[in-house]
């Protein structure tokens, strides 16, 4: 009789370390949507992290959505450096690269913190897919935007790189 109640005893309490175990673990864990909304509050305390969600919508707004192929966010204390990376068309002319770019510029000289921003277009050339125009604005540059025509954005860039493809 003795055996028999140890025995019941014994898996009674097996059963019970097991039930306690999996609901400690159970409730332990995070649900998908309360991860997500952790991700993403960690995600916008990230130096950059609102910078290059304003870029992507900005991009989003004048562009077709899969034209951004990159975006990079080098914060600097109270200033930051944006990298602007976009396919666009095989059809497309250095006046076009110019027209869509100024668009984009209007919108990103709202953005307070950056300091030195840099657009590139990409083109598929032949088997590959280039660089074929680059601009890069530092802010003093980015405040003249409103003075200046979409043709003369290369004579106030601090950097201008056009590719042959496009001449």
């Amino acid at each position: 009789m003795f055996r028999k109640f140890t025995k019941l005893y014994m898996v009674f309490l097996v059963g019970l370390i097991i039930l306690g175990g999996v609901s400690i673990f159970l409730s332990g864990k995070p649900s998908e949507v309360e991860r997500a909304s952790l991700e993403e509050k960690a995600a916008q305390k990230t130096p950059g992290y609102a910078t290059m969600t304003s870029l992507a919508d900005i991009a989003g707004k004048h562009l077709e959505e899969d034209a951004i192929l990159d975006i990079q966010v080098s914060p600097d204390e109270m200033r930051e450096d944006a990298l602007l990376q976009l396919q666009t068309t095989e059809s497309a002319t250095e006046d076009t690269l110019l027209k869509n770019t100024y668009d984009l510029l209007q919108d990103v000289q709202k953005i307070g913190s950056i300091e030195t921003f840099t657009i590139s277009w990409f083109m598929q050339l032949e088997d590959q897919n280039a660089e074929v125009l680059s601009l890069t604005l530092k802010k003093e540059e980015l405040d003249e935007l409103h003075t200046i025509r979409y043709s003369e954005l290369p004579s106030i860039t601090s950097k201008y790189v056009e590719h042959k493809a496009l001449q």
